[in-house]
């Protein structure tokens, strides 16, 4: 028994050592919050009470974040920490905070706003999860009026092997809201082979329109420059198509960037269907940008190589034929002819 109380007395010194950093940082914040929340400043004040009560729990700082959470509109939030505060001044044996936390919390108790989340047996499922402003509602809360604060909250409901679902709703002074979860339609199987990644329920590839074939036939070549002269036709006719393709893949981006604004009614808000039109729009995009700088170069290079060949005449003549190749996950050329 001696040697047991030995070891509670020298670990005790080591335990306060432990909790004093604690303890400094929670009464710092706890004078900023109350600081701040004399001078009106409650959004940041509330925080900073919240913070302290995580590292020094006390019955004065719950009535203070209480009290700040009800001057800040947070009804619930406030009603929930009266009522907290209610119990550990009780366990404490400090009536009169005990009496006024309850009381407190009986006044909130009429004001308060609440949302309920209806399933209806068509939408129910054993593996069905939801979850309201990024927290999981298990299913005992569900049609349940749950006390919330005002302002905009939104809910999300998965199954796997289905579609997500979204909605949101807001709550106004003593509003009573009801959201019902509709049934939850299955997820689109991934295509077998795709040139791009697109999301679930992506639409497929627009077809591409058809590149008519390019004749290009340069005028006879001289005897000492139609090697270079067939160089720039055939590096030109390159870069010609590369324009082409780039022309194509530049109208699927603004097609899919359409698509993609119908369903993100935000920049920071779209749906399934609008997110695989935007990843189809960017891929479409970059590759237009390659196409476009490949083919303007290559076109350049060409008329340098025609233009500074060598005027000798000769019986010589070159031929070339150009046809643009263009597919939903590649684009190219077709070369013909002779010299």
């Amino acid at each position: 028994m001696g040697g047991a109380l030995a070891v509670a007395l020298a670990a005790a010194p080591l335990a306060m050592a432990q909790s004093s950093g604690d303890q400094a940082a929670a009464e710092a914040l706890f004078k900023q919050g109350r600081d701040l929340m004399a001078s009106g400043h409650l959004a940041e004040a509330c925080p900073k009470l919240a913070e302290s009560q995580r590292l020094d729990p006390g019955t004065g700082t719950l009535l203070n974040l209480a009290t700040c959470y009800e001057r800040n509109g947070q009804i619930a939030s406030a009603w929930v920490t009266y009522k907290e505060a209610a119990t550990a001044a009780q366990n404490a044996d400090q009536a009169d905070r005990a009496q006024l936390a309850r009381r407190k919390a009986a006044e909130l108790e009429a004001k308060l706003a609440t949302i309920t989340i209806v399933v209806p047996a068509a939408a129910d499922r054993p593996d069905l999860q939801i979850r309201r402003d990024g927290e999981i509602l298990g299913r005992p809360g569900w049609g349940v009026p749950i006390p919330v604060d005002p302002g905009v909250h939104s809910v999300e409901v998965t199954a796997p092997g289905h579609k997500v679902w979204q909605g949101q709703t807001s709550v106004e002074g003593t509003a009573q809201a009801t959201l019902e979860v509709p049934p939850l339609a299955e997820a689109q199987p991934a295509p077998a082979t795709s040139a791009l990644p697109a999301g679930p329920g992506a639409p497929a590839a627009p077809a591409l329109p058809a590149v008519a074939a390019t004749d290009l036939t340069p005028p006879p070549a001289s005897h000492h420059g139609s090697a270079q002269r067939v160089a720039g036709f055939v590096t030109g006719a390159v870069g010609i198509a590369g324009l082409i393709v780039g022309t194509t893949f530049g109208a699927i981006a603004r097609s899919d960037n359409n698509d993609a604004k119908m369903h993100c009614p935000t920049d920071s808000t779209c749906d399934l269907q609008g997110l695989a039109s935007t990843t189809s729009a960017l891929h479409a995009a970059t590759a237009s940008t390659i196409a476009f700088i490949a083919g303007g170069a290559l076109t350049a290079a060409g008329l340098v190589l025609y233009l500074t060949a060598p005027s000798d005449t000769s019986p010589s003549a070159a031929h070339l034929g150009v046809s643009p190749v263009v597919g939903t996950s590649a684009g190219g050329i077709a070369l013909h002819g002779g010299w």
